[in-house]
């Protein structure tokens, strides 16, 4: 447990900065921690400094949200220093790092963010061997579990935090829901039960191949059921040739979607299949019954956590978990069969949990 001290100056604290700086799914992963923050000390005004495209889905949990690219480079620089400033006028109480540094170029980033933004009292984890980044430095090697939401609790947990939500959970937004019917609506002929496809990442190596995405997509259509693929813009032309694989019954939306609606569309679904991203979370956040497809990737730490069921399907080979942006064989992603997908959703599909769409 943190020293008495440090505790009695949070209770009594009136300002408080949440810094999540990594990816949707890095957020994601925070939420419990996030929310059991706001639960156990409704008193302090929070704000939030986390990337732009994610600033959307905290605006309803947070008083305030600065957002800021990550690490600021010659193009973001000086937007990145005016947030900087900004924030160290609002003189928090304390500041709270949601994440590990995992390189020594991240810690001397994070430790440089922290001294201008310059909190009363800055916490944070830490591994055994990295840098001493903040005033209070939780190791993660005194927690049991290696996965980021655990992590993330166990850190909160420290400061005398209640544990108030164990897993991550959203809400769709009724004005998303409502732009998400519309746009189904529109599509004539496209099932009322339909299931979303994520096939895309930010690394090459997480992605299962397009051939198996595109004869998945025919399989579930032969069965009656929509496609709905989505993935951002730079994925061109990847979701458009899976979605014309479902014929009629398929729809892109890759690039369409704000992650409100995005979320909103996963509410709607009946099932996700999608690799080791940041929508896989977000599927699984909204208790979206989720297939996730497990290559590179420490399953161990980044695993989807959510209330609906979650299967996760990964090939073991010796060489995983690693974080290459390259790979000369693939094999990872390559071994996991078709067939193994294909049964894998229809299993969840056949035991639907209540609530779902029909």
């Amino acid at each position: 447990m943190i020293a008495d001290s440090i505790f009695q100056q949070l209770r009594q604290s009136k300002r408080g900065l949440l810094v999540q700086l990594a990816g949707l799914g890095d957020l994601i992963m925070a939420l419990p921690a996030i929310d059991s923050l706001q639960a156990s000390l409704p008193h302090i005004r929070w704000t939030m400094l986390t990337r732009a495209p994610q600033c959307e889905l905290m605006a309803d949990r947070m008083a305030q949200v600065e957002t800021m690219s990550w690490p600021p480079n010659g193009a973001n620089f000086v937007p990145a220093m005016a947030t900087i400033m900004r924030l160290r006028r609002q003189q928090f109480d304390f500041a709270i790092h949601l994440y590990g540094a995992r390189s020594t170029m991240g810690a001397l980033a994070m430790k440089a963010l922290f001294l201008g933004i310059h909190p009363r009292i800055s916490i944070g984890r830490v591994t055994t061997k990295s840098w001493r980044l903040f005033d209070v430095n939780w190791e993660e090697t005194s927690c049991p579990s290696l996965h980021e939401v655990d992590l993330n609790q166990a850190l909160v947990q420290s400061l005398d935090v209640p544990t108030i939500a164990k897993e991550p959970a959203l809400l769709p937004k009724e004005a998303s829901l409502h732009r998400v019917a519309m746009i189904l609506e529109a599509a004539v002929g496209f099932p009322q039960q339909f299931v979303v496809l994520f096939p895309g990442g930010a690394r090459p190596t997480r992605r299962w191949p397009i051939t198996n995405f595109r004869v998945l997509a025919t399989s579930l259509s032969d069965l009656g059921l929509g496609v709905c693929v989505v993935g951002g813009q730079d994925d061109y032309p990847t979701p458009q040739l899976i979605a014309a694989s479902a014929g009629t019954k398929g729809i892109n939306m890759a690039g369409c979607l704000p992650l409100h609606d995005l979320a909103a569309l996963l509410s709607k679904c009946v099932g996700y299949v999608g690799n080791d991203s940041g929508p896989t979370h977000l599927a699984a956040a909204m208790g979206t019954p989720c297939v996730a497809l497990f290559g590179p990737g420490d399953v161990s730490r980044y695993a989807p956590h959510g209330s609906g069921p979650i299967r996760i399907l990964r090939y073991q080979v010796e060489c995983s978990p690693c974080y290459l942006t390259s790979c000369s064989h693939h094999t990872c992603m390559r071994s996991l069969t078709l067939e193994e997908v294909i049964r894998a959703i229809l299993e969840l599909l056949d035991n639907q949990p209540a609530g779902r769409p029909e």
